[in-house]
C-alpha cells in the first residue's frame, strides 16, 4: 500500500512540475516582448515564438519581423538566413504572412479577371487606376488570361483617401460591371465610370489600402504569386507568364 501511495505521489508531483514548467515558459515568452513594446511605444507586437535556432525568438510588429535574444533584452531586425539549407527564414515568414492576409480578403472584395482556360496560376495585384505601370499591366491582362493565369485585383489608392486614384477606385468597385469599369478607368476601354462612389462596395477600397499597409506595400503595382512571392513593380507579360507557370 505504501508503495502504491509513493508511486501516486511521484506521478502527481511530476505532473505538477510539468504544468509549472509550461506555465513559466509561457510567462517567460510573453514577457520577452515587454522591452520591445516599451521602446516602440505600442502594444501591437506579436507574441514571441521559437525560431528553431537555440535562444532566438521571433516576433512581428506591423510587417516587420524582429528577433529577440537574452530573454528579450536584445533585438535585431533583418533577415535570418539558414546558410546550411540556403533558406531565408525571414522571407519564408513574410510569404506566409502575405498568403494569410490575402486569403482574409474575400473574393467578393476583389475584381477578378479569370483564366480563359484551365487555371494554372493566380496573380494577386494591388492596383491604383492613376498608376501608369498599373495601366500598362492591365492592357496585358488578356495575355495572362490566355496563358491560364487569373488576375485578382486588390484596391490600393496611393496616398490613401487623398490619393489621385481614390475616388475612381471607389467608382470602379461600385460599378455593376466591375471588369469593364476597371478597363475604362485604366484607359483600356472607352466609356464612363459610374457617378456613385458611396455604395457598400466602396468600402472595399479602404479595406484594400489597410491590407496593403499591413503587408508593407508602398507602391503599385505590387504583385504576388499564390505562395506569397512578390514581384517588385511592373513585369512585362512575356517575362511574367513563364515565371508564374513554372513556379
Amino acid at each position: 500500500m505504501n508503495k502504491l501511495i509513493s508511486q501516486a505521489l511521484v506521478a502527481a508531483l511530476t505532473l505538477m512540475l510539468s504544468f509549472s514548467g509550461l506555465h513559466a515558459a509561457e510567462e517567460s515568452t510573453e514577457d520577452m516582448t515587454r522591452l520591445l513594446k516599451l521602446r516602440l511605444g505600442t502594444d501591437q507586437v506579436e507574441p514571441a515564438t521559437p525560431t528553431g535556432v537555440e535562444g532566438v525568438y521571433v516576433t512581428r510588429f506591423g510587417n516587420k519581423f524582429a528577433y529577440l535574444i537574452e530573454g528579450g533584452r536584445y533585438v535585431f531586425i533583418g533577415d535570418l538566413v539558414d546558410l546550411q539549407q540556403a533558406q531565408n527564414l525571414t522571407e519564408m515568414s513574410r510569404r506566409e504572412l502575405v498568403v494569410s492576409e490575402l486569403a482574409g480578403f474575400s473574393e467578393e472584395k476583389r475584381i477578378i479577371f479569370p483564366a480563359d482556360k484551365e487555371e494554372l496560376a493566380v496573380l494577386s495585384v494591388f492596383t491604383d487606376t492613376s498608376c501608369g505601370y498599373c495601366q500598362q499591366l492591365h492592357k496585358e491582362v488578356r495575355f495572362l488570361q490566355e496563358a491560364g493565369i487569373s488576375v485578382h485585383y486588390y484596391p490600393f489608392p496611393r496616398g490613401g483617401n487623398r490619393g489621385p486614384g481614390y475616388r475612381d477606385l471607389k467608382k470602379v468597385w461600385c460599378a455593376e460591371d466591375k471588369q469593364k469599369a476597371m478597363s475604362i478607368a485604366k484607359g483600356a476601354e472607352t466609356g464612363s465610370l459610374p457617378s456613385s462612389e458611396t455604395c457598400d462596395s466602396a468600402n472595399y477600397v479602404d479595406d484594400g489600402y489597410l491590407l496593403g499597409n499591413r503587408i508593407g506595400i508602398s507602391g503599385t503595382p505590387s504583385m504576388y504569386t499564390s505562395d506569397g512571392t512578390k514581384f517588385n513593380g511592373y513585369v512585362p507579360y512575356q517575362q511574367l507568364i513563364p515565371q508564374l507557370i513554372n513556379q
